[in-house]
């Protein structure tokens, strides 16, 4: 959640409130059975409140919570990937030629991420190896939540043009993850820039918001599947065919690849 001044009651009691929320969340999807479409999220939900707790409670002595945040985070970055590829596999689950294409896409955004995160993070490097690596965590954290949010604005772009219908659970989760992952790019971009009131206060808000909106958005009414319009074939055309093209062009690179490797 990154570095929540001690001294700061509304961004506390936000972040508690978060953590209440995110307990809340994951139970009522294992309770209405939802999760079994969503394991990997309640999972990311789960140890996100799990983090949160540790965090809390390790504000003193501050090289303690560094080192906590540095751990937990490693883990909660993997499962956040997971999360976000268990939302595009679901979108993408007819059209596998896009579906590769997406996940190849998405190891580009991290990597462009990555570079912006390193170009706007001060320069502070120090001989003693857990500053180092709060460095290194701090960059791989704004790059994943940069690439994450590009990705999925880039995919419910595409898919809302070209893709077919989707369970309404589906949509909303997707729209909302959306929205959290973006809010917390800029969040943590702001933090960076040393605004922490600003940037803790507007991630709490955010992940309160998002959490609420899961709470009440996801039923089991929404994870029916969806009934194809019948009068709509050509949405159905165009998507079959960016598939086609998409899995005629990994072929050529393919053998592109085999032809440069046999010289």
């Amino acid at each position: 959640m990154g570095g929540v001044p001690s001294n700061q009651t509304l961004i506390l009691d936000l972040w508690w409130l978060s953590v209440i929320l995110q307990f809340t969340v994951c139970l009522r999807l294992v309770a209405s059975g939802l999760w079994r479409s969503y394991p990997r999220f309640v999972g990311y939900l789960g140890a996100l409140a799990i983090e949160s707790c540790v965090l809390i409670s390790l504000t003193h002595p501050g090289k303690l919570y560094r080192r906590a945040w540095v751990v937990t985070r490693v883990v909660l970055l993997a499962l956040e990937l997971l999360a976000v590829l268990e939302i595009f596999n679901r979108w993408s689950a007819s059209y596998p030629g896009i579906g590769r294409f997406g996940r190849r896409l998405l190891l580009v955004l991290l990597a462009l991420a990555t570079g912006l995160s390193v170009s706007t993070l001060p320069i502070a490097w120090s001989s003693k190896g857990w500053i180092v690596a709060t460095y290194i965590i701090s960059i791989a954290n704004r790059a994943v939540q940069a690439g994450l949010a590009a990705f999925l604005i880039f995919m419910l772009v595409f898919f809302l043009k070209f893709g077919g219908p989707v369970a309404a659970n589906l949509r909303r989760h997707t729209w909302a993850m959306t929205v959290f992952i973006t809010a917390n790019t800029l969040g943590y971009f702001v933090i960076t820039a040393r605004a922490y009131e600003l940037g803790n206060t507007l991630l709490q808000a955010v992940v309160v918001g998002s959490l609420i909106y899961w709470i009440f958005a996801l039923r089991i009414s929404g994870d029916k599947a969806p009934v194809a319009p019948v009068d709509d074939p050509g949405r159905w055309e165009a998507a079959e065919e960016m598939n086609r093209q998409l899995m005629d062009f990994a072929s050529s690179v393919k053998q592109s690849r085999r032809a440069v490797g046999k010289k």
